[in-house]
């Protein structure tokens, strides 16, 4: 009986969480326009850093595993670029949006202390932000999966499923994360650690073929290898999601408890946050 209260109690308080996202969409589409703007206009060349580090990264890791290491067993039809690029453009939204979403609390701590503001739609602009890019980033991988030789069909709307399953997990970890980075300010540098060690253990740049027997089972249990792996079967292999019906059922198992879990935590900490974030202020001016 108590689990099924609990259960009700985080249903209602979800839909509420929609209901409010609702009436203040303005606001949130406002504080993430002026987000993404601030981000980029001290820079010279603007919003084209966005594009650049991630080239970059790119090409490096395609020139170290084209004429050094290996990847792992592919599909001779498969180009290696195409490959990676369907691994690396979700990562770097996953990645960005955890990042920025983690910091949220602190970084918009001038709307925190406001007693009339919705806290828990604080780390969703940050992860709006990211998407705004991220949305740009699919767009030319689309292009370039074209110029290839990989043709759109049905298979490319599911993309719009993944988007929503990126940002279900994201919410769920950075509604943790942000909670305990208000009173903890090594948890930021802890994700970003952790998030670069995701990053070697997620295959996106190598081929989880690579992993001896039950060691592939490793990368199955890694929840942003569900979204890795649904870019190349929307852009390349052409494959539904519900056709890796046992992998889907894990992920929205992991992600629905995560999910759970971290707005419980940031539900527990809230009352909170204004006090501590006004003590670091005036701690900070003395």
């Amino acid at each position: 009986m108590k689990i099924i209260n609990t259960f009700v109690r985080q249903t209602n308080i979800f839909f509420d969480f929609i209901e409010t996202l609702f009436k203040m969409r303005e606001i949130l589409y406002q504080l993430t326009k002026r987000d993404f703007i601030s981000k980029y206009i001290a820079s010279y060349i603007g919003i084209y850093w966005a594009f650049i580090q991630p080239f970059i990264s790119i090409f490096v890791m395609w020139f170290v595993f084209t004429f050094g290491f290996k990847p792992g067993k592919m599909e001779s039809s498969i180009p290696f670029i195409v490959w990676l690029v369907c691994g690396m453009i979700p990562w770097f939204f996953l990645n960005e949006a955890i990042n920025g979403a983690t910091r949220s609390l602190v970084d918009y701590s001038y709307l925190i202390t406001k007693i009339n503001f919705r806290s828990s739609i604080v780390p969703i602009i940050k992860i709006l932000t990211s998407l705004v890019l991220h949305s740009m980033f699919i767009v030319l991988l689309a292009i370039f999966s074209i110029a290839y030789g990989f043709y759109p069909g049905w298979h490319w709307i599911q993309i719009l499923y993944y988007l929503f399953a990126s940002i279900v997990l994201i919410m769920g970890i950075t509604w943790f994360t942000a909670a305990i980075t208000v009173f903890v300010r090594d948890m930021e540098q802890i994700v970003s650690v952790g998030m670069q060690l995701a990053f070697w253990a997620t295959p996106i740049f190598w081929n989880e073929s690579m992993l001896p027997g039950k060691l592939t089972l490793v990368a199955f249990l890694n929840p942003f290898y569900y979204i890795i792996k649904g870019y190349r079967d929307t852009f390349i292999y052409h494959k539904w999601f519900f056709e890796e019906p046992i992998l889907t059922l894990y992920f929205w198992g992991f992600t629905l408890f995560f999910f759970v879990f971290g707005a419980l935590v940031f539900s527990r900490l809230k009352p909170h946050f204004a006090d501590v974030l006004w003590c670091i202020f005036l701690l900070q001016i003395l």
